[in-house]
């Protein structure tokens, strides 16, 4: 079981994961136990060519007692608090579950901005506290961000905001996923045709 525990250290902290590795390690102990149990029979001495009913009953009540304690057995798992990458909870679908590399880029350095604007961390704080009103997302790619919050202030999402890489992970759309589950308005605007 130890043994168990410290293999599940290095996967991703999603509670589906988790349970189908349980029940792999179940599964896989089960179907020893059942190979053994056929073995073991099938060297036992019998009183005639066919074995005697004693001993096909004696196998199924073997065979039922490994099958029942094999589903029965269940590891014993404390409820895992969700984790959030970038607003988005990190499940079996959409965590690093392949190992997928590339992810040097920390997003928007605020330092390149010639105006106000707040990080991305603090936009998602404010997203999940209700506080954000609108956002607005220059197209074509939604690299440029603005967020409205409900005191009228708008702001730039600046340092950390995922701009596209097409060629990456990163992606603003990981920001439209968070502002859409938080149920709060957004669009797309072409530049050229934004109000003065």
């Amino acid at each position: 079981r130890q043994q168990d525990e410290a293999k599940l250290k290095g996967l991703p902290k999603s509670d589906s994961c988790i349970a189908c590795y349980w029940f792999t390690m179940n599964l896989s102990r089960t179907f020893i136990a059942i190979t053994v149990v056929v073995y073991v029979h099938g060297l036992a001495p019998s009183s005639s060519r066919w074995g005697s009913g004693s001993n096909r009953r004696a196998f199924f009540k073997t065979a039922g007692a490994v099958l029942g304690a094999g589903a029965i057995q269940q590891p014993a798992m404390a409820a895992q608090e969700k984790e959030y990458r970038q607003g988005i909870e990190v499940n079996a679908f959409n965590g690093l579950i392949f190992n997928y590399r590339g992810g040097d880029f920390n997003g928007l350095d605020a330092n390149s901005l010639n105006e106000e604007s707040i990080s991305y961390a603090e936009f998602n704080e404010k997203l999940k506290g209700s506080e954000v009103a609108f956002v607005e997302f220059l197209a074509p790619d939604g690299d440029v961000a603005y967020a409205t919050f409900k005191d009228n202030k708008r702001l730039r999402i600046g340092e950390g905001y995922p701009i596209e890489q097409h060629d990456g992970y990163s992606s603003p759309m990981f920001c439209v996923r968070a502002v859409k589950n938080a149920g709060v308005p957004y669009k797309f605007v072409v530049p050229a045709l934004m109000k003065s």
